[in-house]
């Protein structure tokens, strides 16, 4: 059984976006992007958000480009944005932590899933933590 190591510098990006109802009430919406850099390995991806009161509202975390293709929901899917929640990629993915790689940089977007149907503005936070060789 062989090992490998991450190896690199561990760095955390965070970003903070407002978001409007009528950003919440329309699918496909991109709430938040964040720029991850080249040679890049993500460890985790954590997404919080605050109480919008907004029924039917899921959020999605993902790549608009991706190693090999886009994917809204690569990281986090589905989560609720009816009340205060965090969700992370460690938690939920289906497959394991640092098998992410980029080899050019990566846009990550938090979209909207599943649109409100009511509800108020609120905040999403985004966090990545990555290595980078």
């Amino acid at each position: 059984m062989g090992t490998s190591a991450i190896g690199g510098l561990l760095t955390a990006q965070t970003l903070t976006a407002s978001c409007t109802v009528a950003q919440v009430e329309a699918v496909d919406t991109v709430l938040a992007t964040m720029s991850i850099p080249g040679d890049a390995t993500v460890v985790e991806v954590v997404l919080s958000a605050t109480d919008m009161a907004a029924s039917a509202l899921a959020l999605d975390v993902g790549d608009a480009a991706g190693p090999a293709s886009p994917d809204d929901a690569r990281f986090i899917a589905a989560m609720a944005g009816s009340a205060a929640t965090v969700e992370r990629w460690s938690d939920t993915a289906a497959q394991a932590p640092y098998t992410y790689s980029t080899t050019g940089e990566q846009e990550i977007e938090v979209t909207v899933q599943t649109a409100a149907t009511g509800g108020i503005a609120g905040t999403v936070t985004l966090t990545v933590l990555y290595f980078r060789q």
